[in-house]
């Protein structure tokens, strides 16, 4: 005596097809290597951004990136989801990861301007030298490295 199975399918296959063009993808968000030399100095804006992220003796910890991607965990889940529902709806792999780089990458650059709480104040040597109090904002190069990069 045979037994029989009835599989209902409500939606998983198509779901798990659709999603796996998503395998490989990804996007990177920072400043990325390359991303050029501060005017002044020709230090690398990437080992001025680790300097500032990790400090150094004379430099306090800022951790800009650290400190943007724990506070805003959950909305970046929630940006990658639109993004994986967008391409099981038929939107290019490539395309997501460009919405959604482009995306992290702005409010990576807002998180940034808004300098806060862990920011530590400027010495009072660099407020003379760059005529400024606010931390990682200076003529702006580094803000402006802050990119996304795909991934594949």
């Amino acid at each position: 005596m045979g037994v029989s199975v009835k599989v209902i399918d409500r939606g998983l296959v198509k779901y798990v097809r659709d999603t796996s063009r998503l395998a490989g993808n990804g996007v990177k968000v920072g400043i990325q290597a390359g991303a050029g030399k501060e005017p002044e100095s020709g230090i690398d804006i990437l080992d001025i951004a680790i300097f500032n992220e990790y400090g150094t003796e004379k430099i306090p910890a800022r951790p800009f990136v650290r400190d943007f991607f724990e506070k805003n965990r959950a909305v970046i889940g929630k940006a990658m989801e639109r993004q994986a529902a967008a391409v099981s709806d038929g939107t290019d792999a490539g395309n997501a990861m460009d919405v959604l780089g482009l995306w992290v990458e702005k409010h990576q650059k807002a998180h940034v301007q808004q300098s806060p709480a862990w920011a530590v104040p400027n010495a009072p040597s660099t407020i003379a030298r760059k005529g400024s109090s606010k931390p990682l904002i200076d003529h702006a190069v580094m803000l402006g490295a802050i990119r996304y990069e795909k991934l594949k």
